[in-house]
This record gives structure tokens, sequence and C-alpha cells, in this order.
């Protein structure tokens, strides 16, 4: 093959090489000039911008010399003239300066050594920077260093003389050298800095709040003085590393340091865009010429290629090239060759480069291949140009489809062949193949799909395609249906929301999921949810719409929101629902917060049923009085709320309510007594929103309870109260979880002999004052709360605790007593709690007992003498305390698994002298004998009490006579000193 003349291609190389050079060292030169004056100019600028901020710093430093002098001038003649009254018209002299000039923080009157002669703050550091170098203007002010006072502000100290051995001490606010750097142009990053010889920065124009008050950077701080600005050229900033064109003003007549710089990447920003439109021309320089060469040394090749290609007269090449991924072919002579290209050879992995008509048509697939035979021998014949597809069977045994073209070429009368190209179409039959199977899935999907589906036209409204759910749910017939619009199965008072949302569709705009109401063929109603689909169908604009029935799912909302505001049992609002309600309204109202205790009770004792009835005739009576006066809310499980409407009577209505409460309510087949405490709290008097008002309210039924009142209204010392009572528990949980509570014991002896029999564990909560705060003031706020679980559970651990130490010293033959409250005893797993204690501190049976009131046992008496039998069972010993204080029945109590008895203090007292309590005591302690408990006697204080009831049989007693409650401590030491005495 012949190939082109290289040196056309070297000569143009050579001369593109010279001009590229010649290029670069322009831009390079260029660029280089037009930096160096950028960088001129910016410095400059800031050497102007040092220059201007010099002369405004001298400005401000004068002006405050000005006023010092002033006040110096006025001390001066004040203690000249009036040497008495001196020092107070002075320092008058200087408040009034202070309030004139913001810029000063203080003024104070010092002398030679710093101290100060008047009100204010000295600086014993004076004499050491009252020097010359810290004059300012050679004048008579010397600024100091840098000074911080407390938040954090700082200040600069000056000084000015008044007189011999007399100076004013002035701290004045940086403010003053902030606004020097603070109005300067300097940039978006540019930075000016006010420093002092003391190496601090006064002011930054950037960053004062990080940066006043640090250390200036040490090239700064060494500059020397200069009456000229010194130019520093290109500097990296030391506070955030950028580089700065920069500046420096060290004056040799005032003690101050002023820095100036401009942003190197903002002076350079438009110098970097020439820099790299010069690059940007070089490349594009270099790029074209690459291109020319290569296309200049393509068209020498291609030249040379494409006189080869002429003379071998390979024109079918061109023609493939020319359409991409056809193939060329011919068929001649008889009998026909079919004669292929290359490029068909390459497409369709054929041998060789020819073959028989007959053998290319065995590889056609049979169902064209006589329609291909036809159509070619017709061909051949003149008669029209050949357009034909057809499958085609490759050499591994695929199958391809193929579209060809051809027609007779040649001149009349010579001989004359078919020829034409091939294309392979296998790729778009498949996505037409592809394109009608989805459309057949869509058909299937849209007519079986059992949700109603339609397509309705964008224009005319009318519908084009519906599906058999749609059918069926709206009792059209498919016929029917495409006779009408989308109209005529909705209501006339939403056809303009119907064509508003057809509009915005034809706008583009997607329409959102929606309810609407559809009618059925029938005249019924019912609610559907539109999910909406923009698309093209049959060439209109149109509009895919699925109609999801959502009446059910309505109605079963509906009742979800009714139950969510609704209380179950008694149809009555919930309190929420009800301060929902009240806050919605604008007129004022009366809430009146009923507790009716008894309820519970009727359900334990008479079973649920019978308390749903009670509790459903309570709501209807009730609920006529909110029929008359307002709302009625029932709060679970013994609370109702009346809310009375300001437009009626209230104490009428209020009237009515407590003759509703007091009047017994009748069950299924008993006549019930309730007993009702009423708290009552008025919008907007006792509060602006509903839950304020329900909560006093509340508050004040609490206090009806407590006082015993039937009704109270509420009062601010309530809130107080309770909110005490609510930090009280607050401070008892966080008392059990530090441990601040302790155990007293007080001890048990045998009424004979005085010997220690057993000891009582008493609860006590220590202060940091030394005081105890009485168990009276918080165990029943612990009952109340809930929080007499876990100190019950402290308490029982720490009694065995105890019992271990006893068994240590000794003694352990005494148990420890606890008392047990009627919330342990019946929500909380009190046996347990027990058991647990035991086998932690490896106690023995009898080792704890337990003491419990004869009220706390008769609030549920099945429950107790179940737990009581099982604290018995682990080795628990069990005292009634209080006996004969109660209502229990003989009855019961002898069923119960009970170890003692004790006789309340009430009894106990003058029982030697008052016969009453004389035979009271006689007949508990004959009735405990009698069950084979023994008995003991509480609050015994005096010698005769006790000598009456040793004389009486009575086996324990307990009071101040033999003991206080100590701590374990000092018990031991007791015990000793007992065992000793013996």
């Amino acid at each position: 093959m012949s190939r082109a003349p290289a040196h056309p291609v070297r000569v143009i190389a050579i001369a593109g090489v010279l001009v590229a050079i010649l290029l670069a060292v322009a831009l390079t030169m260029m660029l280089w000039n037009d930096r160096s004056t950028r960088l001129q100019a910016a410095q400059r600028q800031s050497v102007a911008l040092a220059s201007g901020s010099d002369r405004l710093l001298r400005a401000q430093l004068i002006t405050m010399e000005r006023a010092l002098r002033g006040s110096a001038n006025d001390g001066r003649e004040l203690y000249a003239r009036v040497p008495e009254q001196a020092p107070a018209l002075f320092e008058a002299s200087l408040r009034g300066v202070l309030e004139r000039n913001h810029d000063l923080v203080s003024i104070t009157l010092v002398d030679g050594q710093g101290r100060p002669l008047s009100s204010g703050r000295g600086d014993p550091t004076l004499p050491q920077w009252v020097i010359a170098q810290n004059r300012v203007l050679s004048g008579e002010l010397y600024v100091g260093a840098l000074e911080e006072l407390p938040g954090g502000h700082w200040t600069v100290r000056s000084a000015l003389a008044v007189q011999p051995g007399q100076w004013l001490l002035a701290r004045v606010r940086l403010g003053t050298f902030q606004e020097v750097v603070s109005g300067l142009d300097l940039g978006r990053d540019g930075v000016a800095s006010i420093g002092n010889r003391y190496g601090q920065l006064l002011a930054h124009s950037r960053d004062p709040g990080r940066l006043v008050g640090k250390k200036l950077p040490t090239p700064m701080s060494i500059i020397p003085a200069s009456n000229d600005v010194i130019a520093r050229g290109v500097v990296v900033s030391p506070s955030d590393g950028q580089l700065r064109i920069a500046a420096v003003s060290v004056p040799p007549d005032y003690p101050l340091i002023l820095f100036t710089a401009l942003s190197y990447q903002e002076v350079m920003a438009r110098w970097y865009v020439f820099l790299y439109a010069g690059i940007g021309i070089y490349l594009l320089y270099l790029l074209g010429l690459a291109y020319l060469l290569f296309a200049v040394d393509r068209s020498a090749r291609h030249q040379a290629r494409l006189g080869d290609e002429l003379r071998a007269g390979n024109a079918e090449l061109s023609l493939a090239h020319e359409v991409g991924k056809v193939g060329t072919w011919y068929v001649h002579g008889e009998p026909p060759q079919l004669v292929w290209s290359e490029p068909t050879r390459q497409m369709l992995h054929l041998k060789g480069n020819s073959a028989s008509l007959e053998q290319f048509l065995a590889q056609v697939h049979e169902d064209e291949r006589s329609s291909l035979k036809d159509k070619l021998s017709m061909a051949r014949q003149g008669h029209g140009a050949l357009n034909v597809g057809f499958r085609l069977k490759l050499a591994d045994g695929s199958w391809r489809w193929l579209s060809t073209r051809g027609e007779l070429v040649g001149e009349e009368g010579s001989t004359r062949r078919l020829a034409g190209a091939v294309v392979d179409v296998s790729e778009r039959v498949q996505f037409e193949e592809r394109a009608e199977e989805a459309q057949r899935q869509f058909r299937l999907v849209f007519d079986r799909n059992p949700a109603p589906f339609w397509i309705f036209d964008l224009v005319t409204l009318r519908f084009m395609e519906v599906n058999q759910a749609a059918v069926a749910q709206y009792g059209y017939t498919r016929e029917e249906f495409l006779a009408m619009s989308i109209l005529d199965i909705r209501p006339p008072e939403e056809w303009p929301d119907i064509r508003q949302s057809v509009a915005r569709a034809l706008r583009g705009e997607q329409e959102g999921m929606k309810i609407s109401t559809h009618l059925r063929k029938d005249g019924t109603a019912f609610q559907v949810q539109g999910h909406f689909a923009n698309l093209e169908f049959a060439g209109r604009n149109a509009s895919l719409v699925l109609a999801e029935d959502v009446s059910q799912r309505l109605r079963y909302e509906s009742e979800l929101a009714y139950r969510a505001s609704h209380h179950a049992g008694t149809g009555l609002l919930t309190v929420r629902a009800l301060a929902e309600k009240l806050d919605a309204g604008n007129s004022g109202y009366t809430i009146a917060h009923v507790q009716l205790r008894g309820l519970q009770m009727i359900t334990d004792t008479l079973g649920r049923e019978a308390g749903e009835d009670v509790l459903r005739a309570v709501a209807v009576r009730l609920g006529g009085l909110a029929a008359r006066y307002g709302l009625l809310a029932h709060q679970p499980a013994e609370d109702f709320v009346l809310a009375i409407q300001s437009s009626t009577d209230v104490e009428r209505a209020l009237e009515a309510l407590l003759a509703a409460v007091a009047e017994p309510v009748r069950g299924r087949d008993t006549l019930n007594q309730l007993e009702a405490r009423v708290g009552v709290a008025s919008c907007p008097v006792d509060g602006e929103l509903a839950e304020q008002v329900l909560g006093r309210a509340a508050q004040a039924a609490h206090a009806a309870r407590e006082s015993g009142a039937t009704l109270l209204r509420f009062e601010p010392g309530m809130a107080a109260h309770y909110t005490e009572r609510l930090q009280l528990a607050g401070r008892i949980h966080m008392a059990i979880d530090h441990g601040e509570f302790e155990l007293h014991f007080q001890p048990i002896r045998h009424a004979a002999d005085g010997s220690p029999a057993a000891l009582e564990a008493l609860l006590r909560w220590p202060q940091p004052d030394g005081s105890y705060i009485a168990p009276a003031d918080f165990i029943q706020l612990c009952e109340d709360t809930g929080l007499i679980i876990s100190l019950g559970r402290w308490v029982i651990h720490a009694a065995a605790r105890a019992q271990r130490q006893l068994v240590a010293a000794g003694w352990g033959q005494l148990p420890i007593a606890v008392n047990v409250s009627a919330v342990q005893l019946f929500n909380s797993d009190l046996v347990g709690e027990f058991s647990r204690a035991m086998h932690e501190f490896k106690l023995q049976p009898g080792a704890l007992q337990m003491e419990l009131t004869e009220s706390v046992l008769m609030r549920n008496p099945t429950q107790a003498l179940q737990t009581l039998g099982h604290l018995h069972a682990n080795g628990i010993g069990v005292a009634l305390d209080d006996f004969g204080t109660g209502f229990s029945s003989m009855s019961y109590l002898q069923h119960l698994p009970l170890d003692s008895l004790k006789i309340d203090r009430v009894f106990v007292t003058d029982v030697e002298t008052n016969p009453r309590n004389a035979a009271i005591c006689r007949a508990l302690l004959s009735l405990g004998h009698s069950m084979g408990l023994s008995v003991i006697a509480e609050g015994v204080e005096t010698d005769g009490q006790h000598r009456w009831l040793a004389a009486h049989g009575c086996d324990q007693v307990q009071g101040y006579l033999l003991g206080r409650p100590m701590p374990l401590e000092e018990i031991l030491v007791m015990l000793d000193r007992s065992r000793r005495s013996e």
C-alpha cells in the first residue's frame, strides 16, 4: 500500500512548536506583569489604609488625652482653691466625665504607686508602665497593658498626671480602638488589627471576640518603630493561615502597632481568571495543533487507503458505513449465487463470502422461506424491488430477524444482478413483542382488577374505558358507561370541583388522592377515595382513575374517633375530650370535680357487673345534670367532671349536683351509698386553659377529702400545698436512691422481769441541720404516691441487716418488727421481699416480724389472709398493731395466722387509775391469751402502768419508760449494759 509523503506533517509540527513557545513566553510575561501590577496596587492600598487608620487612631488618642487632661486640670484647680472639699468635688467631676464619655469604664485618682485615692480600683503596676516608651504623642497620656474585667471584658489602662504624686487612672473600653479598624474598606477577607508593645491585641476587624486580648504574633511584636508605614508584602496571617498583602504602622510617638492587610486571594482573584484563561488558550492551541497534525496525518493515510479501495471497486463497504449495522449482498448467475460483504459475514456469522441461493434459503425459517423465495424471484425478473423480513438460523443455532431491501442494478441489455442491503432487526422485533405483551398484560390487569378502574377524556369528560369491577360497583353496563361522562356518577354540587380538577390535570398538574361522593345506578351514594394518573390514551389526554370505596373505613374511623373521646363503659366524654371542647369555646365556665368513693368497693365485693351497673346509674343521673347545665366527663375509676356553662346559675347547678351525689344509687339488687367530695374551680378566675381549671378543681376535691368537707372551692393555697407535696415526694424519691433514711429501734421488754424481748424498727429521715422530718409528714404521702413500696423494701432489707448485726453481737434471739402499710400488703410482692432479705442475710425463721393494723386487714380480708399465711409459712412473725381501735370481727381474727396482739396506747394511759381503761385492757389480755397469742402493751410511760400490766399477765411492754427509739449502735450498748447488770 502506498503512503502519502510525511514531510508536510513535519513542517506543520515544527511551525506549531515554535508558535507554542512564543505564545507561552508572551502569556507568561503578560501574566507576570499583571500580577506585579496588582500586588503593587494592593500594597499601596494597604499602606494607605494603615496611614489613614494611624491618623484616626491618633485622633482617638488625642481626644482621650484631652478628656483626661481636662479632668486633671479641674482636679488641680480644686485642690488649689478648696483643698478640704477637693476630693469629693473631684470625684463628682470624674463621675460626670464617665457619664459623658461611654468609652471610659472607670476613672480613679491614684497615688504614684497606683493606690486609689478615690472610689474605684487602683493599679499596683502603675509605676512599671508609666514610662517614656508608653507616652502618647509626647503628651501627658500614658497607655499600659490590657486588663480583663469580670465577665471576660477587656479594657486598656491609661494614666495622666494630675499633680506630683497623683495620677488619673482610666480604664478605656476597647470599642474605642475597634471603631478604628471596623470601618475600613478591607474587602471580604481583609484584616486590620491594633496591638500594643506588651504583645497584646487591642482590636481586630474580623474576629474581635476570639482574638482580642491574645498575644500578638512574634513578627509583629518585634517590628522596630518607624515614622513611615512599613510595607510587608505577602505574608501568612497567623490567625487563620491566609495569605495577605500587609502593611504595618509602628509609630515611635505612641506605643501601639497598627496592622492592615488585604486578602491575597481576593486581590488576585481576577488575575487567576486571566491565568486560567491563558492556560486554557494555550491548551486549546496545543489541542488544536495536535488535532491538526492528527487530521493531516489521517487525511493522508485515508486518501492512500481510499485509492486502494476505489481501485478494488468495494462500493458495498461505503454503503455499510453510511447506514450502520447494515450489510450488503448481491445475487448473480445461474444457478443463482448469493455473495455477501465482510460486514455481512461478521454480523451473521456466515462461513466464506458466498453460497448458493438454495443453501441460504435452507437456513431461513420455514414460515418465511416460501415467501422469501417467491419475492426474490419476482425481484430478479424486474417485477419491483425486494422488501421483506424473515428469520435466519445462525451457525450457533440462534434465530435472528432480518430486514432486506434490494433491486436490480446494471445497465439495460447487460448482465444485471440483484443487489441490496440487509439489517438485523432482532432487537426491534423483540421490543415490539414486549410492547404487545405489556399491552396485553395491562389489559388483563385492568379488566380483571378487583378495584374499579376507568379512563376518561380530560376534554369531554366522557368515559373511554372501564373494567368489570367498575361495572359491578356502579350497576351500569360497559356500554352504558361508555355513553356517559364522569359527571353522571357524581352529585351536581361537586361538578365545579370536578371541572377545576380537570383543568389542573390539563395544565400538567398531577391530582392527588381525594375523597368524594359517587352515585350508583340505583341512586345510592357512597364515599370514594380517588387515585389519579394522567396519561395519553388513544391519542387523547386522559386520566386513569382507581375508585376505592372507603365508606366502611370512614365509618370505622368515625367510630374510633368517638371511642377515643368517650369512655366505653358510660358513653361520657373523657377528661381530655372535655378539655378540648372547653378550649374550643370562648365563654367562661365552672368545673365541678366529683370524687365518688365506694365504686371500687362495690366492684371488689359484689363483682364487676354490679360495679358497672352502679357506674352506669351514676352516669345517667349526672348526665341529666349535664343536659341542663353543661358537659359531663368520666375519669376512671371513680371520678366525674361536670363543666357548668357560664350562662347557667352555677350555685343552683352545684346544689343539684350535691343532691344527686348524696342520694343512694340503686344497683341490680342493692342500694348503695357513695361518699362524694366535690372540688370547684372557674375559668378564667382559676385559669385560662381548661387543663389548668380541671387540675385545680381536682386539687380542690382532694382538699375536700382531706378536710372532710363535701364541697370546696379552689384557693391558691391549695396549689401551693400540693406543689409542696409533689416537691416532698421528689425529695423522698431522691432520699431513697441516696440512702438518706435510717432506722431507729425501740426495745420491747418482758413485762415480768424487764429483759429484752424484741426490737421495733422505726423509720427516721435526718436532715443536714441535724433535725428530723417526722414520719407523719411523709409516710401518708408515700402511701398516696406509691413510694411506700420502694421505701418499705429498703426498710425490710435495712432491718434484716440490723438483725445480722444483732446475731454478730450475740443477740440473735431478739426479733426485729417492721411496720407494713396497706399499699405494701396488697400491691407489692411482700412475701418475696421478706424472703429475699432473710436469704440475703442468712437469717433464721422468726428473726423478722411484721406489724400491721386492723384497718389494713379489713380492706381486703381474703387477700390479707392469703398473704399472711404465706408470710407465716416463710418464718415471718405477724403482730396485730393498735388492737382494739379497729372494727374487725372476732370470728375473722381467729382464722388469721397471728403471733401477737399490741394493745393501743390509748387504753394503756391511766390503766392503773382509770377503771374503764383497766376493764378494756383486761378484756384484751384475756382475748389474746385465749387465742394463744402474746400480748404487748404500747405506750408504757410510768411505773404504775408497768406494774399493773405485769400484775395482770401482760406478756411484753413497750414505751418511753423502757427505752426510747435509738440507733442500732446505742441499742447494742444498752443491751451489753443490761447483760453485765445481770
